[in-house]
């Protein structure tokens, strides 16, 4: 497979009891895969296919779009670890995974009650 680009997947992804992704007892988890692949079209089919095998599904498909590093700003930690998977995921033709679960988002949510 000749792989011309990344493709940022924003999601929300169904999350099985047994999958090696579910630390927490979480139902779903919202994230971005990093998938190289040579079309949208293609990028999505691979990325289903990576959830399948972590026992996930996606529910909601937020949004899907070829990287650009000109879109992203070195001097912000967030767009910098975006630009890091990215590139590595081009490099090695690997799909990368980053997510926060339910149950994480529920905490993050009482912290800011405090």
């Amino acid at each position: 497979m000749e792989v011309v680009s990344v493709w940022l997947i924003y999601h929300k992804a169904s999350l099985d009891e047994l999958s090696p992704m579910n630390e927490d007892g979480s139902e779903y988890m919202v994230g971005t895969g990093f998938v190289p692949a040579t079309s949208m079209k293609e990028a999505v089919s691979l990325f289903e296919k990576y959830l399948e095998g972590q026992k996930m599904e996606i529910l909601e498909l937020t949004k899907c779009e070829q990287f650009d590093p000109a879109n992203f700003n070195e001097s912000n930690e967030e767009d910098r670890q975006i630009i890091r998977a990215a590139s590595s995921s081009l490099e090695d033709g690997q799909i990368r995974y980053v997510g926060i679960s339910s149950e994480a988002m529920e905490c993050d949510e009482g912290e800011d009650d405090d």
